[in-house]
């Protein structure tokens, strides 16, 4: 596991779409404890005994992609009429935002994800994982850099040409292959070079993927 990844998701809970994850680093060694939406309610009750702290814990909102709207052009009051053009807010329970180099990443927690990190007994801050994986790649100081966020049923891919963020979006997931199709594509879309890509699993790792990608010249960096 790259220092890196542990650095910005060792002390963390991430919310994704099929469920929620604890992550911890004991050591060199990061601990993970996954658990499905189904059980939220397990979210407040089994964090203070996986993380026994007071320090802060990081939020990792991975429900969805965020808006990205320029940031000379954001109005935090037009946060919901950002987050209307593309998203159900029908059940919006609090509107958030990152600072993503030229952009504000703007996502949203439900009520109910709200209400249940308002009961939690320790300090979080949340961030979109978006911004989370942008300054991540900013960090290697490549002219172009791709992380890939394997789930699954669907792969996010966040790309950074320059120290700018140039490409954020989530693919569905039908044939096992479909990720390696995304990844070329965003490629020749952004008429990238040779970019460092590194991808990590959230689920079960797809042991073909990196073979897959190695035959077309991708080295991933697998973290």
């Amino acid at each position: 596991m790259n220092m890196s990844f542990q650095a910005y998701y060792g002390k963390s809970i991430r919310i994704a779409p099929d469920g929620f994850s604890f992550y911890k680093t004991e050591g060199k060694r990061l601990t993970v404890k996954s658990f499905p939406r189904t059980s939220d309610a397990l979210l407040s009750t089994e964090a203070p005994q996986f993380f026994g702290t007071d320090e802060t814990v990081s939020v990792i909102a991975a429900q969805h992609i965020p808006m990205l709207v320029p940031a000379e052009l954001y109005r935090p009051e037009k946060d919901r009429e950002y987050l209307d053009l593309q998203y159900d807010t029908s059940r919006l329970g609090a509107t958030c935002s990152d600072e993503a180099g030229a952009y504000k990443a703007v996502y949203f927690l439900t009520q109910n994800e709200k209400d249940t990190l308002g009961r939690l007994p320790f300090p979080h801050e949340t961030v979109s994982e978006t911004t989370l994986l942008y300054r991540m790649l900013c960090e290697c100081n490549a002219d172009s850099s791709m992380f890939v966020a394997q789930n699954a049923a669907f792969t996010d891919i966040v790309a950074v040409q320059k120290g700018e963020l140039s490409f954020a979006n989530r693919f569905q997931l039908v044939e096992p292959a479909d990720t390696l199709y995304y990844i070329c594509n965003v490629i020749q879309q952004l008429n990238l070079r040779q970019p460092q890509l590194f991808l990590h699993f959230f689920t079960e790792e797809n042991k073909k993927l990196p073979q897959l990608l190695k035959t077309y010249k991708l080295n991933p960096v697998i973290l």
